[in-house]
């Protein structure tokens, strides 16, 4: 079915006769807390991507991530960019010809009911009352079209996840893409386009910013960092147990940046329809078909550089087979079972596990046994840190006696793409020296990151286990056990 389009179109007026129907079951979530404040889904966007970069990695990547976000929520979205833009060829999944294709497809299986379209920047005619996001390196290009005081733009250069407000960026000097640093500043372009549909106030709006994703810290200004990507590097074998909203974000990105390796996808669930408004993988013929997440993201990375396996179920029923299997990380994105508490007792190799609160924050954190903390140590401190409904947040522009909740697709994203960039940072020299947990938070206007480097703990029972020499026969086989000696 998934090949033929109007057996798709055929099977969803038959689940979902209309939109309402539709909405209902994809955002069941918002819908409970507060069926009015959906009128934000209706407000104009425009995305804009940038006339003279848009054939650049770093500016697809960022054009594709924001795109397929954006359409998770609004369902009134037009796309302005250059005629006859070509696809990249790392990027071109399907036999695309232009960059178009691509994203219109990805928008309309996320939404078959919304209002897409894509708009040539030859006939643009301007922004209207729409809420605009501009994608990608617009120096050379306000003269054609015009950035206003509320448009937000976001681009990356190396390293570094790019926003400004109100005006163009300049990159000092071209520097390779980076794909977690496209991919964040095309999650927090959205987070910002969705803080101004709900109508938060404007000084809770994102604020400029330049990250730096190798010591993740936001700067002042764009400068030199203590190491620098020049390539992609193979990934090695991954465990990504927990293919859901930022497990499987994290897949669509790895596919994005070309990467090279092993990758064994553990979960247990289908895809609903709920997952729609919150993955950058799932569509709506993957609902449709009923299927588990790891077999729809395996057929999504048939097409990726990427081997990969599958382990259906839980942490608890594939321990043996992960426990015999010679990964070099484990990427941790689900909880279920208390896994976090459990993982250092299976003795695992570099663990990094990626996270959302239940109010507009999200983050990432690594774990070198025997040097760094382990996640027994630091997921239950503070209790309320990371808990609850995965993307979630209180949407109202100012505190109601009861909190209204919305999925926040952006936070997913954030997330993985912190993740993607701890996960090849573990090849740098200076790795050790940077920061392994971070965490961010969108509530007002990103103001700052916090970034900690934490240490093993003598005193947590997990810190101590991957201390015991049968560690070494476990844990210690991978490509990165040096990182523990």
């Amino acid at each position: 079915m998934r090949d033929n389009p109007k057996d798709i179109r055929n099977a969803i007026a038959a689940r979902w006769p209309t939109s309402d129907d539709f909405y209902r079951e994809r955002d069941d979530r918002t819908l409970r807390e507060s069926p009015e404040l959906t009128a934000y889904a209706g407000r104009p966007v425009e995305i804009l991507i940038s006339l003279s970069s848009a054939e650049s990695p770093a500016t697809q990547q960022a054009a594709l991530v924001a795109c397929n976000l954006a359409a998770r929520w609004a369902r009134n979205i037009t796309v302005v960019m250059p005629n006859g833009t070509r696809i990249l060829s790392d990027l071109n999944r399907r036999s695309y010809t232009y960059l178009a294709e691509r994203i219109i497809t990805e928008m309309h299986g996320a939404d078959p009911f919304g209002r897409y379209r894509i708009v040539a920047s030859e006939s643009y005619l301007g922004a209207g009352e729409a809420l605009r996001l501009f994608i990608g390196n617009w120096d050379l290009d306000t003269g054609r079209i015009r950035i206003q005081d509320d448009d937000f733009l976001v681009a990356s250069t190396g390293e570094y996840a790019v926003g400004r407000r109100g005006q163009p960026f300049s990159p000092s000097e071209e520097q390779p893409a980076f794909a977690p640093a496209s991919a964040l500043a095309a999650s927090l372009g959205v987070a910002d386009l969705f803080k101004r549909a709900i109508g938060h106030p404007k000084e809770h709006w994102v604020a400029t910013f330049n990250w730096n994703l190798i010591d993740q810290s936001l700067r002042e200004k764009i400068g030199p960092s203590i190491g620098r990507f020049t390539n992609m590097p193979d990934i090695g074998k991954v465990l990504l147990a927990g293919v859901g909203a930022i497990g499987s974000s994290l897949a669509y990105m790895l596919d994005l940046a070309g990467a090279t390796g092993k990758v064994a996808l553990l979960d247990r669930d289908r895809v609903e329809a709920s997952n729609l408004n919150r993955s950058l993988i799932f569509d709506v013929a993957h609902v449709l078909a009923n299927a588990t997440k790891t077999e729809l993201t395996e057929e999504f990375l048939r097409s990726s550089r990427l081997s990969v396996d599958r382990l259906d179920g839980t942490w608890r029923e594939n321990s043996a087979t992960i426990a015999a299997s010679n990964y070099d990380v484990w990427l941790s994105f689900t909880n279920e079972d208390g896994a976090w508490a459990q993982l250092p007792f299976q003795l695992p190799p570099v663990v990094i596990q990626g996270t959302t609160t239940s109010g507009w924050g999200f983050g990432a954190g690594r774990h070198i046994p025997r040097k760094e903390d382990c996640t027994l140590c630091r997921m239950p401190r503070p209790r309320a840190e990371f808990r609850g409904p995965c993307a979630e947040g209180d949407i109202a522009p100012v505190e109601p006696d009861t909190p209204i909740r919305a999925s926040l697709p952006f936070l997913s994203a954030a997330s993985a793409a912190l993740v993607f960039a701890e996960l090849l940072k573990l090849a740098l020299p200076e790795m050790q020296r940077v920061p392994n947990e971070i965490s961010g938070d969108l509530k007002t206007e990103l103001a700052a990151v916090t970034s900690i480097r934490r240490l093993a703990n003598p005193s947590c029972p997990g810190c101590r286990v991957v201390q015991s020499d049968l560690w070494q026969k476990r844990g210690g086989r991978g490509r990165f056990s040096d990182l523990s000696a």
